[in-house]
């Protein structure tokens, strides 16, 4: 991905100043996390020719609006919009569609970003530079998980985080990515994207099955790629968020969460077959020709997730890399096998009841 990221930069570095469309950066915000101020700052300061900053919090009383007061301290230039209570659609939806009707008649593309990663400054450069070409009418980057620390939760969420973004660079599992997308003005009139978020519980699985679904191609930017500090990450933390990711599909795209359940498989069955193996070689109950198919199996493990491990910035005990790849397979099996039954999603305090294509059916709040 890198080769690709450095012949997008060497592309964009001949493009024109003026050939670069007006951008209204939108950033839904919530919560407290302590990532948030450093994160939005690095979203303030990129080196694009022309763009509006829109801060959107759900209320002008919460700590994220809060925030956003200290921000335009230091950033007069940028928006605060105050979205006030979801009713039909998910908070983060509601809030978006707000940011864009703010800025829709001072801007030719519209970039959506969260609050909580941080970017370097050519990334707004590397995530619209598609769009300016004329090449692609929707963009989307991804993240990267900086682990501050070796704790297996925090390597195992790495290492998710990581998974998907190696799925990302596939073309056929290529889609938007809430956290870092770009689309023209027009494309996001042409596909109705404000009627679809309207009554969606998300944003980028539900657009994503409508541009599947009408062959409409999303140019992946391996540039635009975010980072997020992940330190002291909390397992109910980490299951909160592989739930969502999870039933997102399922709600939205469910064809991937079918093949998501044979991926749950393929990484669940090898361990759990290796241990029933070498249990019945301790007794005498199998051959040695077992044994070393569980060797065989340990090796090539091993030898990938190394490999994975060169991806990180940071370097990791590769005994402990290994512990978390099993952690997250253990993980996310749970996780599968609760989306089964499931029909709502818990989100930022609110439990959304969803119906087919993600439409919300019913917002429960305060749901704790």
């Amino acid at each position: 991905m890198s080769r690709r990221a450095r012949l997008d930069e060497a592309a964009n570095r001949t493009l024109p100043e003026d050939r670069w469309p007006v951008v209204g950066m939108i950033v839904p915000m919530a919560g407290t996390d302590r990532r948030m101020s450093a994160a939005v700052r690095s979203l303030l300061i990129q080196n694009y020719p022309q763009y509006i900053p829109v801060l959107v919090t759900a209320k002008n009383e919460e700590p994220a609006a809060d925030l956003v007061r200290s921000i335009q301290k230091d950033y007069p230039h940028v928006r605060h919009v105050v979205a006030g209570a979801a009713q039909h659609c998910g908070q983060k939806n509601h809030n978006s569609l707000h940011g864009v009707a703010a800025v829709k008649d001072d801007v030719e593309v519209f970039v959506f970003c969260d609050s909580t990663h941080t970017a370097r400054p050519n990334f707004l450069r590397h995530l619209v530079g598609p769009i300016a070409t004329g090449e692609a009418e929707f963009s989307t980057g991804y993240h990267v998980v900086d682990p501050r620390d070796h704790r297996l939760v925090t390597l195992a969420y790495a290492l998710c985080v990581l998974l998907m973004r190696l799925l990302q660079a596939v073309s056929s599992f290529t889609q938007l990515w809430g956290g870092a997308m770009a689309m023209t003005r027009e494309a996001f009139s042409r596909f109705a994207v404000e009627e679809l978020w309207a009554s969606n519980v998300v944003d980028d699985c539900s657009l994503s099955a409508r541009l599947q679904s009408l062959r409409v191609p999303v140019r992946l930017c391996p540039g635009a790629l975010l980072h997020t500090e992940a330190v002291k990450h909390e397992r109910q933390v980490w299951r909160a968020w592989m739930e969502r990711q999870v039933l997102f599909l399922k709600f939205c795209m469910p064809l991937q969460w079918g093949l998501l359940g044979f991926m749950c498989v393929a990484m669940v069955l090898p361990p759990v077959l290796a241990v029933f193996m070498l249990l019945g070689w301790l007794f005498a109950k199998v051959s040695g020709l077992s044994l070393a198919l569980v060797l065989l199996w340990v090796v090539l493990l091993a030898k990938v997730l190394y490999l994975w491990r060169n991806l990180l910035k940071r370097s990791i005990s590769l005994a402990r890399w290994c512990l978390s790849f099993l952690d997250a397979v253990v993980m996310f099996a749970l996780v599968y096998v609760y989306s089964l039954p499931a029909r709502s999603i818990v989100w930022h305090g609110q439990r959304y009841v969803v119906g087919a294509c993600g439409k919300v059916l019913r917002i429960e709040r305060r749901f704790e």
